[in-house]
């Protein structure tokens, strides 16, 4: 039977056409199993940091190896918990999903653990299928309008310290520069290891929902907080730093809207205090160190961004109700590839669901009012 020749460079067309089209299918993803697979690995790194606990707590000398990424800063520890979580969350996302994936980590560039990353396998795989019946399927969406932001261990200090209370384990979802999805890990629920790990997960627009242990906390602060006559209520959140610009802000707050301030340690911890009602708002000037880490295709191309500790806890504030800006009462911009220098140093104003929008309008507006935030606002601008 003759044949039909085979025209010169038809072989080699075809060949670059199977590409594209693989390349086609595989560069986009669908929200319901990409969270899935994110509140698997947050699990995953919820249980690898408990791991360094149980250990830590059975050593006779309590030793835990801790580094400082900043030798002055006492808050840019990076312990073994960090970096075990580190592996288990980034890594089996980069076996699930391939290079296309955009990846921005919270810990320093490492070469060795990049190099331990690509040997590693991860058995089982993580789990596409968590929310089928839920979500089902939705359009798909673009890799490249995606990005993934880890926290392995938000509140490191204060791991260091034992507040356990604080940690946390992030996976957020930003799509076209917003927080939209993601998942925040409770490595332990009541600041022991007596009960198991718990993950809050949710879409913006979608709601929440949690996977383990029945969760424990919300509408009421962290235990040391819940004195109401040394702690009246309405309770607000912010962290212990003396600067003066979070001085103003704590003064005015309480000045203009009764209550008293509360330490949370954790940026993630307290945002999710506002999602929970444990507080009804909470203040952060700056989010973040050093520099963060981008695992990714190297022809792609993202800013590398302080955003690691905000995006997974956003997402929940939002699918639960609440409102969430830059300090200065503006979009959050940290998620966006052009997002300006300095931008983490923008922090965020975070207000609980159910306080209605007039009520962060009016924090906002009474921040931006003072000095020392105007001063602050011309620093991260300079």
């Amino acid at each position: 039977m003759p044949t039909t020749p085979v025209p010169r460079g038809a072989c080699s067309y075809g060949i670059v056409l199977c590409l594209l089209l693989k390349l086609s299918v595989s560069s986009s993803f669908q929200i319901g199993p990409l969270l899935s697979t994110c509140v698997d690995a947050c699990d995953r790194g919820c249980t690898e940091i408990r791991k360094v606990q149980a250990a830590r707590e059975t050593n006779d000398d309590n030793l835990l190896k801790v580094e400082l990424k900043d030798a002055e800063d006492p808050r840019s520890a990076l312990t073994e918990a960090d970096e075990a979580a580190h592996r288990a969350i980034v890594g089996s996302l980069r076996e699930a999903w391939g290079d296309e994936l955009r990846i921005v980590g919270e810990e320093d560039d490492d070469e060795d653990l990049a190099k331990t990353l690509a040997e590693m396998t991860f058995e089982p795989p993580l789990d596409r299928d968590l929310f089928v019946d839920e979500i089902g399927e939705t359009a798909d969406i673009d890799a490249s309008k995606i990005t993934i932001f880890v926290d392995p261990l938000d509140g490191t200090r204060e791991f260091v310290e034992g507040r356990l209370e604080n940690c946390q384990v992030l996976v957020g979802i930003a799509i076209d520069g917003e927080a939209v999805a993601g998942a925040v890990g409770i490595p332990f629920l009541d600041g022991t290891m007596d009960n198991e790990s718990t993950v809050i997960y949710g879409i913006d627009g979608m709601g929440t929902g949690v996977k383990g242990a029945t969760l424990t906390r919300g509408p009421y602060p962290l235990d040391k907080h819940i004195d109401g006559v040394k702690y009246p209520r309405p309770h607000h959140a912010t962290g212990d730093s003396t600067a003066e610009v979070m001085d103003a802000c704590r003064q005015r707050t309480i000045k203009r809207f009764g209550g008293s301030t509360v330490i949370y340690g954790g940026a993630g911890n307290k945002i999710l205090a506002a999602a929970l009602g444990e507080v009804s708002c909470s203040i952060q000037h700056k989010v973040g160190g050093p520099l963060t880490t981008i695992y990714m295709a190297p022809q792609l191309h993202v800013p590398s961004h302080h955003s690691s500790q905000k995006c997974a806890p956003e997402a929940i504030l939002k699918a639960m109700g609440g409102k969430m800006t830059d300090l200065f009462g503006e979009e959050i911009q940290i998620y966006r590839d052009d997002a300006p220098t300095r931008c983490n140093e923008r922090g965020y104003l975070a207000s609980a669901p159910g306080s209605e929008e007039i009520f962060h309008e009016a924090l906002a507006a009474n921040m931006v009012a003072l000095d020392a935030v105007q001063k602050y606002k011309a620093e991260t601008e300079a």
